[in-house]
């Protein structure tokens, strides 16, 4: 989504954006932001949207960051975050580099390496990484290839519990989720980028980072499918949540 895409939605966005840290049941994000604030430290949130995890940077750091390409967003956030004085906020592209902020101890990036377009994705996971400073740790969370396939088989399921046969139920299946490239799927008819972790392994090390964690975020079936059945429990779909150190 571009600008005015995101412009667009900044009045709606709790009701049609899914809220990451809002479905985190293990705490993995708040945690992670706790876990490397020190006294004095700086952090960004890239692609920080209305703000929803802003208050909690806020708490933990010195100074922060709230850098979006949407400015009607970074206009909720503002008014959302009006009593929090260390919070400062940049209306960027990220796909067009680091402009207008500086590097932090700490940079959080929550599902915004998400376009299907390469030449754009590349900038954006670019500017990311370059954001944080020597020593400092990246926060990541992306969609999971996985998560992908686990969901489409649970899709095959459902359409022959409702009759279909192997060939047709597998094949509505893959429908839905129609891969347009490396990773990219459809999300909401969105195409959608998603990550392996050896991909992100590859990108991360490529840029200077050392990888020190990478875990699944597990969300409800609820997120994949409007009513689903009892039996569909463990395992759950899930992003990547990724802690990694620039040691270069």
């Amino acid at each position: 989504m571009q600008e005015k895409e995101w412009d667009s939605v900044a009045a709606t966005f709790e009701e049609e954006v899914f809220n990451v840290p809002a479905n985190d049941r293990r705490g993995l994000i708040e945690g992670a932001v706790v876990r490397h604030a020190k006294p004095g430290a700086t952090a960004t949130d890239l692609g920080c949207g209305v703000g929803r995890t802003l208050p909690l940077l806020a708490r933990h750091y010195a100074r922060v960051n709230a850098v979006d390409i949407s400015s009607a967003c970074l206009a909720v956030a503002r008014e959302h975050c009006a009593g929090l004085a260390n919070i400062r906020y940049v209306h960027a592209d990220l796909s067009n580099g680091r402009k207008g902020f500086p590097q932090t101890d700490l940079v959080l990036c929550i599902n915004t390496w998400l376009s299907a377009d390469p030449v754009l994705r590349e900038g954006l996971v670019s500017t990311t990484c370059r954001s944080v400073v020597r020593g400092g740790h990246l926060v990541l969370v992306v969609p999971a290839v996985g998560s992908v396939r686990l969901t489409t088989l649970r899709q095959v399921q459902l359409n022959r519990a409702q009759g279909m046969d192997p060939v047709d139920a597998e094949r509505r299946a893959l429908d839905q989720v129609a891969a347009r490239g490396l990773g990219v799927f459809l999300v909401d008819s969105v195409p959608t980028k998603h990550f392996s972790p050896e991909e992100l392994e590859v990108l991360l090390s490529d840029r200077g980072f050392a990888l020190e964690r990478i875990e699944k975020l597990e969300y409800g079936w609820d997120t994949e499918f409007l009513e689903p059945p009892g039996w569909m429990k463990a395992p759950y779909p899930w992003d990547w949540f990724v802690e990694a150190r620039r040691v270069r």
